[in-house]
């Protein structure tokens, strides 16, 4: 199969997939009818920003290799660091600026912005871990 088609196909699950349980877990920590407060809702980036890459770029990957026959020895790794580098920067990123924001966000405003928030991970980072795992591994490296 197309190597191109395979990281759409993938990508695309991806970002659904995170959509979805972003707004779970937004529902589940929030709840929609008090105002949320930009402190907490900047902290919850963080864990939001490891999770959602951590997954978009393990699943994916594994599901591939499966399918390739390919190992799964690097991916783990691989898959970790990718979602570390996106908890500092996209997480670091976004609670600082909810931080600078200050006051009380809406619910509504709130779940809408988390929920793109992990979509647009999950378009960033499936794609990188899933071409990488498309590629066979060279021997020494993990």
């Amino acid at each position: 199969m197309n190597p191109r088609r395979i990281i759409l196909r993938e990508t695309l699950v991806s970002v659904a997939i995170n959509a979805v349980i972003s707004a779970g877990f937004f529902f589940a920590t929030f709840g929609l009818p008090t105002p949320i407060p930009a402190e907490a809702l900047g902290l919850d980036f963080l864990p939001q920003s490891f999770m959602v890459t951590l997954m978009g770029c393990l699943i994916p990957s594994l599901l591939v290799r499966r399918q390739s026959g390919q190992p799964a020895r690097p991916i783990v790794l691989r898959a970790l660091l990718i979602a570390v580098l996106a908890l500092v920067v996209a997480g670091g990123g976004a609670m600082l600026v909810c931080m600078a924001l200050g006051g009380d966000w809406a619910a509504l405003p709130a779940l809408v912005i988390k929920v793109l928030f992990g979509a647009l991970l999950a378009a960033i980072a499936t794609p990188v871990a899933v071409a990488a795992a498309l590629r066979p591994d060279r021997p020494g490296i993990a």
